[in-house]
């Protein structure tokens, strides 16, 4: 009796094969910025040019007699904050890194008390791995208005601002900031 050769794939290439596609998903969805913290898609607040023209430009307006009227939307950055922000998970870190644990977990123990233990620590891995993944910055800014009041703006895009204290701003009616 001959024995036959079996055409099955090895437990730890299938696993490397999922961990392979998945991690190339992710790094498409990073690209082209469906991935959420991903700044594919970043665009700088003011550019430094037409920053120092609208100061000339503000600069000669001062010099003038007229009367200006008070710009009720315009005010001064008193002060920038930039906080970490933690990543949430969506789950398909937890589920990749339990399906990696648990084969990783049945090569080692040879039994389904390695398989359950792999896949649990895989999981834990995976969803806290997918955390920092998705982890980005906020910069909360506080702007003391023209009359005096304060207001609280906050951009959680993850670009960092080209704005700092003592900056001159008008606040936009869809709440975006503008250098004066």
């Amino acid at each position: 009796m001959e024995a036959q050769a079996t055409n099955r794939i090895h437990p730890l290439v299938a696993g490397a094969a999922v961990a392979v596609i998945l991690a190339a998903g992710v790094g498409v969805a990073a690209v082209t910025g469906y991935l959420p913290g991903s700044n594919a898609d970043s665009t700088p607040v003011a550019k430094p040019v037409q920053q120092h023209k609208q100061q000339v430009a503000s600069a000669k307006q001062a010099h003038e007699a007229k009367p200006v009227a008070i710009c009720r939307e315009c005010g001064t950055i008193v002060e920038v904050k930039e906080v970490d922000v933690a990543g949430k998970g969506t789950g398909i870190g937890a589920v990749a890194g339990g399906v990696g644990g648990a084969v990783v977990g049945h090569e080692i123990g040879g039994n389904k008390a390695g398989t359950a233990v792999g896949a649990v620590v895989g999981a834990v891995a995976g969803h806290q791995i997918e955390r920092q993944a998705r982890a980005h910055k906020r910069y909360d800014v506080t702007i003391r208005m023209s009359d005096g009041s304060i207001k609280n703006w906050s951009d959680e895009s993850g670009t960092q601002i080209a704005l700092k204290s003592g900056d001159k701003v008008r606040v936009g009616q869809d709440g975006s900031l503008k250098p004066l």
